[in-house]
């Protein structure tokens, strides 16, 4: 069974030459900059057990729209259960455990999921905040992992949709059935926080090579892009 380390990651370059070269830059594309991908992985046919929705939120310091070089500070919401294997219809809650993007990517890789990413888009900082203030929940022990979270709050027990989701602190849970995790989900979790979105039709691709995202077979997605239901659904048996 594939175990990965859950830990947040920082990837760094040298910043002096964009400071050089983009100094008379605009204060927003000067100071710090916060950007969101939303990542959906599902087999085809879906099938719940093997589907998963994840999202990385990036803190980019002396950034330009061009690719300069920059720092960037990025942190995943990826809550998986601790033994990696998802129980669909398991009756009780379970730990859970919250991984990085490259060990996020690697598993569902592994498993024979394709992935889809809407974004990277430009978001304002209070959802980045969010962000971190839920990773801090999830890594605390103190919340747990349900596939079927129905009849709990997200800060006791919750999927990999309601830990990024319930982000937006809306009155309406988002509710996604099945077959609709995976991709379905995941563009649904990016139109629950596109009204923290900076010009929404504008995706900001040299995050992702910041990120190292270019060896990955990615579908690239935007909001146009919605997923359609798959007929014919994988149902794991009963445990």
């Amino acid at each position: 069974m594939l175990r990965f380390a859950p830990r947040p990651r920082i990837i760094a370059a040298a910043v002096g030459l964009a400071f050089l070269l983009f100094g008379r830059t605009s204060a927003a594309q000067a100071g710090d900059l916060y950007f969101v991908a939303i990542f959906g992985a599902q087999r085809v046919p879906n099938c719940p057990k093997y589907s998963h929705s994840f999202a990385t939120f990036v803190k980019a310091s002396g950034a330009g729209p061009h690719g300069a070089p920059c720092r960037v500070e990025s942190h995943t919401i990826s809550w998986l259960p601790e033994t990696l294997d998802i129980h669909v219809f398991r009756p009780c809650p379970e730990p859970g455990v919250n991984f990085d993007l490259h060990d996020t990517l690697r598993l569902v890789l592994a498993q024979g999921d394709r992935v889809s990413v809407w974004g990277p888009y430009q978001i304002r900082k209070e959802l980045y905040d969010r962000a971190l203030g839920q990773i801090a929940r999830l890594e605390s022990a103190t919340v747990q992992y349900e596939a079927l979270d129905t009849a709990h709050r997200t800060a006791k027990v919750c999927n990999c949709i309601h830990a990024i989701s319930d982000l937006a602190r809306s009155r309406h849970r988002l509710r996604i059935a099945s077959p609709g995790f995976g991709e379905v989900a995941s563009y649904h979790i990016t139109k629950r926080l596109e009204p923290w979105f900076i010009a929404p039709e504008e995706i900001h691709a040299w995050v992702n090579s910041c990120l190292g995202l270019d060896a990955y077979p990615l579908i690239h997605r935007d909001l146009r892009d919605a997923p359609r239901l798959l007929p014919r659904p994988c149902f794991p048996p009963l445990r």
